[in-house]
């Protein structure tokens, strides 16, 4: 059994897990604390793109939870989302921003769970107060990370906290105004076979949380000119919604677009049975299994939404 820590997010993470994993590892080892850090499944295409924009090079390999003694979690404190080979009870911390979450079914884990933007937030913070510096690296990935996951600014879930850290780090680095733009801009490609990886890649079910019985995924896509790709490619859309309700045994399935330049919503259903529960949650109309809703909500702030439906 290795003795090192075992630091890592959800499977198949978005660029805030990803930043976390190796922003918080190497914090750990600054500190005198042994830690190595684990990517399972595949990580989003944001990251990848962080990657190659940057020539960034990390250790992405997915390590064995069962090999270690001690395991953090960061941007992730849900059994649904994690490798499944990880045993609770070694969990001895956890690092997350999650207003809806499982953390009291890790028994041993010291927790920390702050509403803030991104999880990369929290991290951050403790490189602050332990006065260690971000190595740019590091910087990098968790700069994109607050910006995706505040949508740069635009969405509710952003904090002052968020801003400050971003304002730091930029200054540090000297990152270009563009940055957000051209990450945003590079979500937007679903040529292909592109746009069910991404569906699947970013799909989240919440079955063992309690949602009056009912067993819910949300898939959540980001990018550019969401109501014409959702337009042009609904059938497809709507059929790999329907693979995913059917492999994953989900009762609830659907798909939240947000449109970072139109500051809009677009949510695709595949059937009316859903498309009423969404009108009523979250009071949108449907037109042949497509919805538009002003304004960004992302899907950590649809779910508490979901569930006070069932209170």
């Amino acid at each position: 059994m290795k003795k090192e820590i075992l630091v890592t997010c959800y499977v198949n993470p978005d660029l805030d897990g990803f930043a976390c994993t190796f922003a918080y590892t190497y914090f750990l080892n600054q500190t005198g604390v042994k830690a190595t850090p684990s990517i399972s499944g595949k990580h989003h295409n944001e990251a990848d793109y962080i990657l190659s924009e940057y020539k960034l090079n990390f250790d992405t390999k997915e390590r064995n939870p069962e090999e270690y003694e001690n395991i953090i979690l960061v941007d992730s404190s849900d059994l649904d989302g994690i490798d499944a080979r990880i045993d609770p009870n070694k969990v001895i911390e956890i690092v997350d921003h999650r207003k809806i979450n499982m953390a009291e079914r890790f028994p041993n884990a010291k927790t920390q769970i702050e509403i803030v933007g991104a999880a990369a937030t929290l991290i951050a913070e403790k490189f602050l107060d332990n006065n260690i510096r971000l190595p740019k690296n590091i910087a990098t990935l968790v700069y994109g990370a607050i910006l995706s996951n505040t949508l740069n600014f635009q969405a509710k879930v952003t904090t002052d906290r968020d801003k400050k850290i971003a304002s730091l780090l930029k200054k540090e680095n000297n990152f270009p105004d563009n940055f957000a733009h051209k990450m945003f801009l590079s979500k937007s490609n679903f040529s292909g076979d592109k746009l069910k990886q991404s569906l699947r890649n970013d799909f989240a079910n919440f079955k063992s949380h309690n949602f009056g019985g009912k067993k819910i995924g949300i898939a959540q896509i980001e990018t550019i000119d969401g109501l014409n790709i959702v337009q042009d490619r609904k059938a497809e859309i709507i059929s790999e919604i329907k693979s995913i309700m059917a492999d994953e045994n989900l009762d609830i399935v659907f798909l939240t677009v947000i449109d970072l330049e139109a500051n809009q919503n677009i949510f695709v259903s595949p059937n009316k049975e859903i498309e009423k529960f969404i009108e009523k949650v979250l009071k949108v109309k449907f037109v042949d299994n497509i919805a538009v809703r002003q304004g960004l909500i992302m899907r950590k702030e649809i779910v508490p939404l979901l569930k006070e439906e069932f209170i």
